[in-house]
């Protein structure tokens, strides 16, 4: 089951709102067409996740890739990584510069955040990474037809703002290496219930015919709803780059959010082998996942501590006792994300986690959910 988020009314969303399951052929194709035109409008408009280039640091994707390298002693030199919806490419351009011996493909729909990644990645002297626009939803477009194959692939917050999120995953997934892994951040349903409040009351009182997203973004500020949760809290400093966040925070003109069972779905029909939980944002602050009750050693990041909140001996063993998928269920409910960040891999990428690592101890084949 999918978990929707209907922009509402506003015409800052500007989007009219159809069932998708219940329309078909040409009529499905034309909705998909109009979604992607308004998403790639908005952003050409408010370029995310800033439009200015020079003096951002933005090392989240930098820092997951480190992580991930060393605890699975995981070489990116030589790889070919895929970034799909890289905006203004600052987080790609932090991450490009970490390994400059790995060839990146930058992509995004709008050309407009392209320009200004070229420009950045130019002024940092980075040259590792080549930044083309692609429309994901696209037939023949994208990884595995003109793109090629990667090693990685990274679709960091962009399934999600997707016509047809279950239709991009699997385009990312068959331009996969034999071996190839895949990262995903999408939205989590649970920890964003204040956020799409706010955006629900934006979006009434910007009325039925709906208002322009700088009328939106006066509304938001004059409710002083201009805070952010993880992920937005960038700490810009100037107007256009506030009025970006704004914008993809409380005025997007489509985004779907996920739970654990829409989660389960979504990689069900997705073409991978298997899947884990890599990590989950919470409100203020990011944590790597481990399902495991109290493992026998714990890095030095932050990871979802089950013990702390199953403290009795009763409810240990009662824990103990779940599949791995329902304590997938069980976290999501615990610890309530707003976001989830995901690792898929083929069947050949299966081999590449240690018997006893996180990675492998959190794992779902697809064929067991």
């Amino acid at each position: 089951m999918w978990s929707l988020v209907i922009p509402g009314r506003s015409a800052a969303s500007a989007l009219k709102w159809v069932d998708l399951h219940r329309i078909g052929g040409s009529t499905y194709a034309e909705k998909v067409d109009e979604t992607t035109r308004r998403v790639e409008q908005m952003y050409d408009a408010f370029p995310y996740p800033s439009p200015k280039g020079s003096g951002q640091s933005l090392k989240e994707l930098r820092n997951l890739l480190t992580i991930f390298a060393a605890e699975n002693r995981y070489a990116f030199r030589g790889k070919r990584v895929l970034d799909a919806g890289t905006g203004t490419g600052l987080r790609l351009i932090e991450a490009a510069r970490a390994f400059p011996d790995t060839h990146f493909v930058a992509v995004d729909v709008s050309e407009t955040p392209l320009q200004m990644a070229r420009q950045a990645a130019s002024e940092a002297g980075v040259r590792n990474v080549e930044f083309r626009r692609c429309n994901l939803m696209e037939e023949g477009a994208g990884p595995g037809e003109d793109l090629g194959v990667f090693d990685v692939v990274l679709c960091m917050g962009v399934l999600h703002h997707l016509s047809d999120p279950a239709m991009g995953l699997r385009r990312l997934v068959r331009g996969l290496a034999s071996d190839g892994l895949l990262f995903l951040y999408i939205y989590g349903a649970h920890g964003a219930r204040e956020r799409i409040r706010r955006k629900r009351i934006v979006s009434m009182l910007q009325g039925r015919e709906g208002g322009s997203f700088e009328q939106g973004i006066r509304l938001v500020t004059d409710l002083a709803f201009d805070t952010f949760d993880y992920g937005w809290n960038l700490g810009a400093e100037d107007e256009a780059s506030r009025k970006s966040l704004i914008v993809d925070a409380y005025l997007h003109v489509n985004e779907r959010l996920f739970e654990a069972e829409s989660i389960f779905e979504l990689m069900r029909a997705s073409g991978l082998f298997g899947f884990a939980a890599y990590g989950l944002t919470l409100a203020q602050r990011g944590c790597l996942f481990d399902a495991r009750y109290a493992p026998a050693k714990r890095g030095m990041i932050e990871s979802t501590a089950v013990e702390k909140h199953l403290k009795s001996q009763e409810l240990r063993e009662a824990y103990e006792r779940l599949e791995l998928a329902d304590r997938y269920r069980l976290i999501d409910l615990l610890f309530e994300p707003n976001g989830y960040t995901l690792l898929g891999f083929v069947e050949g990428g299966a081999g590449l986690f240690g018997a006893e690592s996180r990675v492998a101890a959190n794992t779902l084949r697809i064929s067991e959910i």
